[in-house]
């Protein structure tokens, strides 16, 4: 046992660790921001718009048609595939129109995991996950969406990201 420790302790042993080290340490300081590579990689956030990834996973919208009607058939797909169960909805009938018309839509976004799964499910492409990333608050309240109410718009923007830079695309 003492003659391990002793080999551990040998400076040519530390040395030859060291040098090692050394080599894999020059290259990657000697090709770090070198070449075509980005070096600025901070958004100057508010000034500048936020550019996205197309498959980012924003609030849930809903989506109307040419005549301004809601897509939504109420085939509640969307509801039953959600692990989380923040998609409500309620059905009823709307005069003029032959499929069920959803009376009450709600969606609680403080605990959506955005999985995308009702977007998926959705055989009529009646909803979507927009690419809104603003999605502060100061209430809880303010996470709950739905149809009706001031603020409980399914359909557009929240109120957070009509105040935003990013929101002028």
């Amino acid at each position: 046992m003492a003659s391990s420790l002793l080999r551990t302790l040998i400076p040519f042993d530390i040395y030859g660790g060291m040098k090692l080290t050394g080599k894999y340490f020059g290259k990657v300081l000697l090709q770090s921001n070198r070449g075509t590579k980005r070096t600025h990689i901070v958004v100057e956030y508010p000034e500048t718009p936020v550019t996205l990834m197309p498959r980012y996973r924003g609030r849930l919208q809903m989506i109307k048609d040419e005549q301004g009607e809601i897509k939504c058939v109420c085939c509640l797909a969307c509801e039953k595939i959600c692990p989380t169960q923040v998609i409500t909805i309620e059905k009823g009938k709307k005069e003029g129109r032959k499929t069920p018309y959803p009376t009450r839509y709600d969606f609680e976004m403080e605990r959506c995991i955005f999985c995308e799964f009702c977007v998926e499910s959705c055989g009529f492409d009646s909803i979507i996950l927009n690419h809104q990333f603003e999605l502060a608050a100061y209430n809880r309240e303010d996470f709950s969406h739905g149809t009706e109410g001031v603020f409980q718009n399914m359909y557009d923007l929240t109120p957070v990201g009509h105040y935003s830079v990013a929101s002028e695309e």
